[in-house]
């Protein structure tokens, strides 16, 4: 009997790719520009917007898991050839990140002061300052975060990551005018990167919810759109999304508290490490493409029972992974003189930062693929509670113990938080490498 042709060829799979790594370069661009903008101003208002984008990572972490949980489903259902369920699947993560991401923004909009007063106790008044600003305006935006990245994960799922490419040019090039507009020619600082965060927010929200109301789409929203709660879609969805969510909760809580040793740092350090965040992201613009390829291409395998296809496919990644991973770190680390020199920074976090971006490339090389790349392929299949709970004892014993060990009592400082990330990468490596082996993370199904 001859082998069933596979759900992805080579070809497919290039056109699904080809889009995402265009959205992901888009988004580098658009933070090396607010990194870039912001140093313009000061380093306390770089430092300031680094500090808020930890919180508000950690604060959307919910819904964005869930919008993540969604589309998984989704594709899932897709491979099975329910569009019904995959329709119904779209409509309910909608209404749930809706609703979550409200309930998260009011408290953070009333309560921002206090909240960073709590988190970064030690920072002084004008990076204060800034950040309360910052984040006021961040969390208007996120119920249309919210939208916008549950639309694009269903968008990927059903394999229409151009039109998620279209969304993101539109999206970030306004930001970025925006950003012109607000910071350099009206003067409005950080207030600036704010408001047009808000309004490209907006933007994206718009579109992919424009574009998942074709009705012909194997995945879409209803038209008109009716807000029925489906409780039974809903623990599904929740069946992902709870791990994956937890997973990245307690890992960005844990960057959140590496953060607050780093603000106990000097200036210099903070805005290093601020800078060294923005350009470690050029690094992994095509290895987080493939990463949202895999779990397109998983997901629908698993849920056509195509288990060794899947497993052959994640193989076939992870290699791909490695030599884009190869180019990039060799680039990055060619020119980080020229990266660094444009984020207007001081001789000393100038130095700092350099020093960090060339250990960084070497590391990435090795461990990045396994450590995040290859657990992709093992929640698209549904083994989320083993992936959650190698993550999380991976971050709090290595990243954050390693931190308190090498960046505070041997006094190696933001040095030292990063020696701890590498040994975070490196156990997280060794825990998914054997159970991909394993072939265990096969044996789940979602749908």
């Amino acid at each position: 009997m001859s082998e069933p042709s596979r759900l992805f060829t080579p070809k497919a799979i290039q056109k699904l790719l080809i889009p995402l790594i265009f959205e992901q370069f888009m988004i580098v661009l658009v933070g090396l520009a607010d990194a870039m903008m912001l140093s313009g101003i000061s380093e306390s208002a770089l430092a300031a917007f680094s500090l808020v984008d930890s919180v508000n990572h950690l604060l959307t972490q919910l819904f964005m898991a869930i919008g993540a949980g969604g589309s998984i489903i989704a594709a899932q259902y897709i491979g099975s050839s329910d569009r019904k369920n995959a329709e119904n699947t779209a409509t309910q993560a909608a209404l749930m990140v809706l609703a979550v991401s409200a309930l998260i923004a009011v408290p953070v909009m009333l309560f921002n002061s206090p909240i960073l007063r709590l988190l970064y106790p030690k920072i002084n008044a004008g990076i204060r300052g800034y950040a309360q600003r910052y984040l006021l305006l961040s969390a208007l935006s996120y119920p249309f975060l919210a939208l916008y990245n549950t639309g694009t994960g269903m968008l990927y799922a059903q394999g229409f990551s151009k039109l998620s490419m279209m969304t993101s040019i539109v999206m970030n090039s306004a930001k970025i005018l925006m950003n012109i507009v607000f910071i350099r020619s009206l003067h409005l600082d950080i207030q600036g990167a704010g408001l047009a965060t808000i309004l490209s927010r907006l933007i994206g929200a718009f579109m992919v919810t424009y574009f998942l109301m074709d009705q012909h789409a194997p995945i879409h929203y209803p038209r008109p759109f009716r807000p029925r709660l489906d409780l039974g879609a809903i623990r599904r969805i929740l069946r992902v999304a709870l791990p994956g969510g937890l997973e990245n909760i307690i890992f960005l809580t844990s960057k959140l508290i590496i953060g607050m040793m780093i603000a106990s740092f000097s200036s210099a350090m903070i805005a290093a490490n601020a800078a060294v965040n923005t350009i470690s992201t050029y690094v992994s613009v095509p290895a987080n493409a493939i990463n949202l390829a895999t779990i397109t291409i998983v997901s629908q395998c698993i849920g056509a029972n195509r288990g060794e296809e899947a497993r052959r496919a994640t193989l076939s990644l992870q290699k791909a992974t490695y030599i884009s991973l190869l180019f990039t770190c060799s680039l990055v680390a060619i020119f980080s003189g020229p990266i660094t020199g444009m984020l207007n920074l001081s001789q000393e976090a100038h130095t700092y930062t350099r020093q960090i971006v060339l250990i960084y490339c070497l590391v990435a090389v090795f461990l990045w693929a396994p450590a995040f790349g290859l657990p992709n392929s093992l929640r698209a299949a549904g083994d989320n509670r083993f992936v959650m709970l190698a993550a999380v004892f991976s971050v709090v014993v290595m990243r954050v113990g390693g931190s308190f060990v090498l960046g505070s009592l041997m006094g190696l400082q933001v040095y030292g938080v990063w020696y701890a990330m590498y040994l975070d990468w490196l156990v997280r490596a060794a825990f998914f490498v054997w159970r991909f082996k394993s072939n265990r993370w096969m044996q789940h199904r979602l749908v």
